[in-house]
């Protein structure tokens, strides 16, 4: 149960403007900790003097100050429903909730503008929030609240129609727009702010397909070529082409946890990392553990740094102070380059299909399949958590597979 929580509008007079006004702010006392948080609003701007803030807290203010005096206390009024919703109060709980869409707990778009916040706080722009969001408005017809209750399986199906036939979102898209959803409900059970039975999603409810798009992995004889490919040592090319046999060898690693790399995760023999994507996503984590081959150990020796310190990293281009959004701009430049000149290599090798980065990744699963590798040690491998997941990387592998085993059936 939360102790007392008293809530104030105050000014703050540690700031004073260059023109004599302070800003008011709104003050919470909880066992004997004072914390003091903006209550602005693009609409507003709540800056006064002393005179005039003794008027708007006067028993009875008249006017203009009469108006800001019922804004104060709807303010006081918003802040006490978020700190009635806590069962265990934090400043830095309230400071999440606090002024996002009217700060009703049992509002999706609440949490969607929690998920959105996130994502931009992480270099990843509006993501999958933002954009939720707004096709919630336009389906449901409400813009400003809009309870969980509502959302209920029939419901979601419909949406699930009016995202697919009328707005033509892509099955990928839509399922990646479904996991910020997902993430809004699991926030509001976390919060205690709705009941687990309002959870729409699983066996028996509401299921968003994964769509399985078409992957393109190279075939070994492809590989090959890329691997005998001799561009001129040190140019952009020849980095492209190592780093893509790098990731390939290395058992379809990503460019960012390849970059992410330090010395510390290398040993004599092997290289061991835990995926970026998965380290904050479980509480106990499965560390990838590559062999280093001579190729490996060559493109290590050719393009890493110097400065070989454990806490050092392996490759260049990051370094310490980078902002999350800095380091992934840097990685997806470089990737984006790397890309072109794999495309460029492709033309010369004779390889007529589209070569990324990502198509070492699904090289790597796939090649291992075609050689009898079980699917559960090519999860492991791939760091995945779920073999289900494996499995869509290889489908483009068993449906090839399909074709040719076709052809015997009229190979007179």
């Amino acid at each position: 149960m939360t102790s007392k929580v008293s809530t104030a509008i105050v000014l703050f007079k540690k700031r004073k403007k260059k023109n004599g006004t302070y800003p008011a702010k709104l003050r919470l006392t909880h066992e004997r900790k004072q914390m003091y948080y903006n209550i602005d609003s693009k609409n507003r701007i709540y800056e006064f003097s002393e005179d005039e803030f003794e008027k708007i807290t006067a028993p009875k203010p008249r006017g203009e100050f009469k108006e800001i005096q019922l804004e104060f206390s709807l303010i006081e009024e918003k802040a006490q429903k978020v700190i009635k919703m806590m069962d265990d109060f934090t400043f830095d709980q309230f400071k999440t909730h606090f002024g996002i869409t009217g700060a009703n707990m049992r509002n999706v778009y609440h949490y969607l503008d929690i998920k959105t916040k996130e994502y931009k706080k992480n270099g990843y722009g509006d993501k999958c929030g933002s954009p939720m969001k707004m096709y919630l408005q336009e389906f449901t017809k409400k813009e400003t609240n809009l309870d969980f209750k509502e959302l209920t399986v029939p419901k979601l199906r419909e949406f699930e129609h009016f995202m697919k036939h009328e707005k033509g979102i892509k099955q990928t898209t839509y399922y990646r727009y479904m996991g910020s959803l997902k993430s809004a409900f699991l926030m509001a059970q976390r919060d205690k702010a709705i009941p687990l039975d309002l959870y729409p999603f699983g066996p028996d409810k509401y299921i968003a397909a994964r769509a399985i798009t078409v992957k393109r992995a190279l075939k070994i004889n492809e590989i090959e070529k890329i691997y005998k490919y001799e561009p001129i040592p040190f140019t952009h090319e020849d980095e492209a082409r190592d780093f893509w046999l790098l990731s390939y060898l290395c058992n379809g690693i990503n460019m960012s946890d390849l970059y992410h790399l330090k010395y510390h995760n290398i040993s004599k023999d092997f290289i061991t990392f835990i995926r970026r994507k998965t380290e904050h996503s479980s509480a106990t984590q499965k560390p990838i553990l590559i062999p280093i081959t001579h190729d490996i150990q060559r493109i290590l020796d050719k393009w890493g740094n110097t400065d070989k310190s454990p806490n050092n990293y392996v490759f260049s281009l990051l370094y310490e102070g980078l902002t999350m959004k800095e380091e992934k701009y840097k990685i997806g430049w470089r990737v984006r380059k790397f890309n072109v000149h794999m495309g460029k290599i492709a033309k010369k090798v004779g390889i007529e299909k589209h070569i990324t980065t990502y198509t070492a990744r699904h090289s790597f699963a796939t090649i291992l399949k075609r050689s009898g590798i079980s699917t559960e040690f090519i999860s492991e491998s791939l760091g995945h958590k779920d073999v289900k997941m494996t499995e869509t990387y290889l489908d483009s592998f068993e449906n090839e597979q399909k074709k040719e085993i076709a052809k015997h059936l009229t190979s007179f």
